[in-house]
């Protein structure tokens, strides 16, 4: 995750490969994925031109898509969910780096009456000893 050399920094920048590696750790697979794609890196990937990373990168792809995948998403994950990647959204689009509640939207009070037809049936279970 290059980023744009403006408004969006590279992923590198942010020293988020731990905590793609964390949430790699907690997808089924991910931690053998991560290890199976920076395994199949060449030795000094990050000093070759873009081109040929993205060339290798694509030839890792081929060869073990789901895998790759896995990286994927773990890297987006731990780029989105970064407070300071959040706050570029905010200042670029307006929403709000902050979790939904509890001052996100409003939500009506709730009418505990809607149950009551649940509650008149019963446990719908039987006991067990």
């Amino acid at each position: 995750m290059p980023g744009d050399g403006a408004d969006w920094p590279a992923a590198g920048a942010h020293g988020l490969a731990v905590h793609a590696a964390t949430l790699a750790d907690d997808m089924l697979g991910g931690a053998e994925a991560m290890a199976a794609v920076l395994d199949a890196l060449p030795q000094g990937f990050a000093d070759l031109p873009q081109l040929r990373r993205e060339e290798f990168l694509h030839e890792i792809e081929a060869q073990d898509a789901a895998r790759f995948d896995a990286v994927i998403t773990a890297a987006y994950n731990a780029y989105y969910t970064d407070p300071a990647i959040r706050d570029i959204i905010e200042r670029l689009t307006g929403y709000p780096n902050r979790p939904p509640q509890p001052e996100g939207y409003v939500l009506d009070q709730f009418d505990e009456s809607l149950l009551d037809a649940v509650k008149a049936r019963g446990p719908i279970w039987r006991p067990v000893d």
